[in-house]
């Protein structure tokens, strides 16, 4: 059962998705990289290169989901912050 989403700001709505749109792609190639690790021989010439294409690819998904991290936390810290006072105007 998923968790009811929080109410994000626009602002962080919009970051959310911007992540989410970038890794999608990104999860399909390290997906066939994969692929393509488990047919090639260890011996193949091309095999260290993928290998580290795939070892690459795994640090941006690393790194999205770190500021996907950062993302939720500043937009729950707003939420919880109350908004400056208002200052009467005359």
């Amino acid at each position: 059962m998923q968790r009811p989403e929080a109410q994000f700001s626009p602002y962080y709505d919009n970051l959310r998705h911007f992540l989410h749109d970038l890794a999608q792609p990104l999860s399909t190639v390290t997906g066939l990289i994969d692929l393509m690790l488990l047919e090639l021989d260890e011996r193949d010439k091309m095999f260290q290169e993928v290998q580290l294409i795939s070892l690459q690819l795994e640090k941006v998904m690393e790194i999205i989901g770190e500021i996907r991290r950062m993302v939720r936390e500043a937009a729950e810290l707003e939420m919880k912050t109350p908004p400056p006072p208002q200052t009467p105007r005359s």
